[in-house]
């Protein structure tokens, strides 16, 4: 079955290369306004830079260090949106920032930063900061290195639940407001038409058939490969390089902190401590990149770097090599600016045209956090070179499930808990992580559970996910391959047991769902071991540089 067959019989208005966070908000953006759109991803949905993040939705206090105030006035915007937009997927959290005897940060500097966070932010939902005493940091978290401790500021950020989730929520929308998304699509010539069209010749890597698509725009919203689709459209030589990738690795601690800790490190660099899950979560680096970013992974000194920063203002025994569960490192796609340490680069995002009529789009630079902004502007530039669409809605619609206006209820108040409890065979606990992953879609999902002989049955032992959640996947969330529900539909790859476990059981079911041959799905429990031997292996392999990845 040729799944692009239909998409290839008249062009489109715009074609959207890169299915992160990126990609999926300016499909849903365009198609929200009338635009005949196409999404294609080489891989899944999220599964590149965005599912590499520290998992904030923040304004970045660190940039007022740079003097970025617009940079930081348009992120705490759009966490305000996005609190109401997806209220399932956001919670508030937080954070603590120690100051040292000695170190690069002083009390004072940290209230004059936070006073401008806090005036910066829609009054109507702000959330004052404060500076605290070194007793009160202490008695907040224990687990705070004690001696030099001076005192800490303390401020309010949003934790993302789910990164993946929150791209997947944006193409699941933007495919139900009539756009074509599709991943497992590689881009492999991008060609000029007579007609003034540009056609792009893709190959579905999941039947190895090719196709062609035409648009009368190419977004280029392919992330640390912007630079390589420009090259294919030939378009690099006018204006140089436009990426400059860095790399940023994170580790995954046994959970020592109820707030989130915003360190300072001794060479300047902004590091976090984040309570997620059943851990926390620390990073980030930033370093030049230039290797592929399909092999990217921690290396042992870049570990090694994380937990002596995070020894140095965490007094816990835990911070050690031995009780990290697991690393991941993703690469992103800063804009290029000579001369400027990666940390200090900007990350505000840009759109740069190019082409003879202007058709191709690339952007660059953006936050998770501004997402939705920079696909209002996509949209905007795509509307004025059209000469058609309507005007942006998604400040208005949720990304809930529902594209109905968004409410002001917290994700838990949907649920009307007793009656649905009883009616699921679910925990409390369990239906709570429904309504957290899926939104107003939980009920399709518990729909499931009682339809199917063992929908309410576990996935995992070490997780609340049930059957429903794959048969709802693989119908309803264009689910293709172990790792896309393992890590991106569901919580389960990214737990402590990375799902090791159970991956055979989920395989073979999908197996039966997908009607795999034994091949595909030897290949794909395979595949699944590679991740996660990957994750891990900055404790069997010593490498140099981030360089010698891609050797």
């Amino acid at each position: 079955m040729n799944r692009l067959a239909e998409a290839a019989e008249q062009p489109f208005d715009a074609i959207i290369i890169g299915g992160g966070i990126a990609g999926a908000g300016c499909a849903r953006e365009l198609a929200l306004r009338g635009i005949r759109v196409a999404l294609v991803e080489k891989s899944d949905f999220a599964s590149g830079t965005t599912s590499k993040s520290s998992k904030l939705i923040h304004g970045g206090l660190r940039y007022l260090e740079l003097f970025d105030f617009a940079l930081v006035r348009e992120s705490l915007r759009e966490r305000e949106l996005l609190r109401r937009l997806a209220p399932h997927l956001i919670r508030p959290l937080p954070f603590l920032v120690p100051v040292y005897r000695g170190g690069t940060r002083r009390l004072i500097k940290v209230r004059i930063g936070m006073r401008l966070y806090d005036l910066l932010t829609p009054a109507q939902s702000a959330q004052r900061s404060r500076t605290l005493s070194t007793n009160q940091a202490l008695s907040l978290e224990p687990s705070l290195a004690p001696g030099d401790l001076l005192g800490a500021g303390y401020y309010i950020d949003d934790l993302l639940l789910f990164p993946e989730r929150l791209c997947l929520e944006n193409v699941l929308s933007a495919h139900r407001l009539g756009a074509r998304v599709f991943n497992y699509t590689q881009v492999e010539e991008i060609l000029p038409l007579k007609n003034g069209l540009r056609e792009l010749v893709v190959r579905d890597l999941l039947t190895r058939e090719p196709s062609k698509l035409a648009g009368r725009l190419i977004i280029n919203a392919a992330g640390p490969w912007v630079d390589q689709i420009r090259a294919m459209a030939g378009v690099e030589d006018r204006r140089g390089r436009l990426i400059r990738s860095t790399k940023g690795i994170h580790i995954l601690l046994p959970r020592m902190t109820d707030h989130a800790i915003y360190l300072s490190a001794k060479d300047d660099r902004m590091l976090f401590v984040i309570p997620w899950r059943e851990f926390s979560l620390v990073g980030t680096t930033d370093t030049d990149f230039e290797g592929d970013p399909d092999r990217c992974w921690a290396t042992a000194d870049e570990v090694g770097y994380l937990l002596g920063e995070t020894r140095r203002a965490l007094s816990d025994p835990r911070v050690s090599e031995d009780t990290i569960a697991y690393t991941y490192a993703g690469v992103r796609p800063l804009s290029w600016e000579a001369g400027k340490p990666a940390s200090k680069v900007s990350r505000q995002h840009r759109m740069v045209s190019e082409g003879p009529r202007k058709e191709i789009l690339s952007i660059t630079g953006t936050k998770l956090t501004c997402y939705r902004s920079l696909a209002q502007h996509v949209g905007e530039r795509v509307v004025a070179q059209l000469g058609r669409g309507g005007p942006s809605k998604t400040t208005r619609l949720a990304l809930d499930g529902s594209d109905e206006e968004a409410g002001q209820l917290e994700a838990r108040a949907w649920m009307d808990v007793g009656d649905e409890i009883g009616a699921s065979g679910l925990t409390r606990d369990q239906l709570e992580y429904v309504v957290e992953l899926y939104g107003r879609n939980y009920r399709a999902v518990l729909s499931l559970a009682r339809a199917l002989p063992d929908g309410a049955a576990r996935l995992c032992d070490q997780n609340p996910d049930i059957v429903a959640q794959l048969h709802h996947a693989v119908a309803h969330e264009l689910t293709c391959s172990l790792q896309d529900f393992l890590l991106r539909r569901s919580g389960i790859g990214q737990s402590a047991c990375q799902g090791m476990d159970c991956a055979p059981g989920i395989a073979g079911r999908m197996a039966t769902l997908l009607g795999w041959s034994a091949r595909r799905l030897e290949a794909e429990l395979s595949a699944y071991q590679d991740h996660v031997e990957r994750n891990l292996r900055f404790r069997t392999r010593k490498i140099g540089t981030s360089r010698s990845e891609a050797q």
